[in-house]
């Protein structure tokens, strides 16, 4: 099991840099949600740069999240990027289904005691539970558990042919990050410090 806690700051950041349509995912079993105060939070964000919202079931489920941003498409074409309030699996799930930016309002907590945690059977994706989602930084794709090796500062320089070294069936994380943020013209953001994960959460 594990819970969310809302990036206020961050969001507060991004916010007034471009306009946003907002997708918010009703938890699963394994989730323990902070739907009400999601909500609570977006109502005082400024109107002029949300232009809408949508509470959504299961967004790791990527049959879902297809039939979603069909449906929101005239939504989602008017605005220039996607802010989701939901663990890293679903943020995941929609930045590789949409060709809009996406970015993460949660961070997502192990809660210490629960055993046997698992990404449902029709996600495709995983979140390490690290407290400290870097997914607004590289393009909705994780590098802690894309990259074999879980680095956070780049590649290693031994993928070859785009194949990890590590795992030769596995595609290399960092290529995949490049390629994202070379299409959004962010690779700028990969010049930027990188923020040491907080192992005390």
């Amino acid at each position: 099991m594990f819970s969310l806690k809302i990036k206020k700051q961050e969001v507060l950041d991004l916010i007034n840099k471009e306009k946003f349509f907002i997708l918010i995912c009703e938890g699963c079993n394994e989730v323990k949600f902070i739907r009400d105060e999601v909500l609570s939070f977006i109502k005082n964000l400024p109107k002029e740069n949300i232009l809408g919202y949508e509470v959504l079931d299961y967004l790791c489920n990527e049959n879902f999240v297809k039939l979603y941003i069909t449906e929101l498409t005239e939504k989602i074409n008017s605005v220039d990027s996607i802010l989701i309030f939901s663990c890293g699996v679903g943020v995941a799930t929609v930045a590789k289904n949409t060709d809009k930016k996406v970015f993460v309002g949660c961070d997502t907590f192990y809660i210490t005691g629960y055993k046997g945690v698992n990404v449902p059977y029709y996600a495709k994706y995983d979140c390490a539970l690290c407290g400290d989602c870097y997914l607004n930084y590289t393009a909705g794709i994780c590098p802690i558990t894309s990259c074999s090796k879980s680095l956070l500062n780049g590649p290693c320089g031994g993928a070859k042919n785009g194949k990890c070294e590590v795992d030769k069936e596995k595609d290399c994380g960092w290529e995949k990050i490049f390629e994202k943020l070379k299409y959004f013209e962010k690779i700028a953001q990969l010049k930027e410090k990188v923020f040491i994960r907080n192992y005390g959460k």
